[in-house]
This record gives structure tokens, sequence and C-alpha cells, in this order.
């Protein structure tokens, strides 16, 4: 058993920002999602394991709420717990497969590991890049990318789709090994 949560925010106003880019990789997969307690949640099956893909709907800061309900009623294990979330400590085009750890200022992780009680789930951290200041982070987070740099944040999107069906299947440590050491911005005009 597996779970997948993509972190973002509910609503039309934030499905483009930067901060929803968790929620725009579980889209890219096709699944069916309904409305659970406090979440949109999908039941898959991939290569004969049963998991489920998860959307909070608490809000980005608040993920935890929903997230552990149902790591607790699926005894779900931290190493099957796959976080996918934006990083502005990677450039946009970067991403990392990392095991537990600090959240490094992301509430979303930090409200996941508090209600779990443990930071050893997995996470898939998505470059974003740095806003131009510290003061305008959450300004830049929520905020949609530059048409310029559309192309690269779809790259970015097809890739990640890739690599969490990579972490169902084989597990961290391999897809780390593919996924972690790629720069998506070669080739791509920014």
């Amino acid at each position: 058993m597996f779970l997948v949560v993509g972190q973002g925010n509910p609503g039309e106003s934030y499905a483009r920002t930067r901060h929803n880019l968790g929620f725009m990789v579980l889209d890219r997969l096709g699944l069916a999602f309904r409305e659970k307690g406090q979440a949109l949640l999908a039941e898959a099956e991939v290569e004969g394991e049963r998991g489920f893909f998860l959307k909070p709907l608490t809000y980005y800061n608040l993920s935890g709420q929903a997230v552990a309900p149902l790591v607790r009623s699926y005894k779900i294990p931290p190493e099957r717990l796959l976080v996918v979330h934006d990083e502005m400590d990677l450039p946009l085009g970067r991403l990392r497969f990392k095991a537990g750890g600090s959240p490094a200022g992301n509430r979303g992780v930090a409200s996941i590991a508090l209600a779990l009680g443990t930071p050893s789930f997995h996470r898939l951290r998505l470059g974003i890049g740095k806003p131009p200041s510290r003061e305008l982070g959450a300004a830049y987070v929520l905020s949609p990318f530059a048409p310029e740099e559309e192309p690269l944040a779809e790259r970015v999107l097809e890739v990640a789709k890739g690599a969490v069906l990579c972490w169902v299947r084989e597990g961290l440590l391999p897809c780390a090994d593919r996924y972690n050491g790629l720069d998506l911005r070669q080739g791509v005009k920014l």
C-alpha cells in the first residue's frame, strides 16, 4: 500500500501557481479524484500494488490534517508515503527525491511531519527558484509561472509524473539515482 500526496491549494485562483506543482503532477496521472474528508482522493493499482493519490483541501500549510487520517487508517509506513511539493531551494528545471529530514521552511511538509509524528516520509521536491527578495516569498509561491517559464514548467510536470510512477514501482533509491541529477534547463531558453 502506498500514498502519494500532491501539495497545493484548492480553488481556481491557485490552480496554476508555483505552490500547486504537486496538484498539477497528480492531475497529469489521469486519475478520477473524489472528495473524501478534507481531500480529493483517487485509488489506483500500479503493477499489482494498491495505493492512493491525495490532494489536500485544507490549504497547503495544513496538509497534515488531510494526510494523517489516511496514513493511520491504512497503516501506510513512512517509506511508502511520497509528498510531491514545490521547492524554492532548487531552480526551476531541477527535481530531487529525499527521505526525511528538515522541512526547510516548507510549512506544508512541516504540517505533515507534525501530524504523523515523524519526518521520515519520502519527498519529491520540484524546483521553482527563489523570489527576488525574501519578503516576496509568499507572493512568489502564489504566483503563476512567467510566460517564458511555462515550457520548462511543462517539461518538469511531465518528468515528475514519470518520477512519481517510478517511486511507486521501484522505491526511493533507484528513482533518486535516475532523477536527482537531471537538469531540465539544458536546451530550454528562459
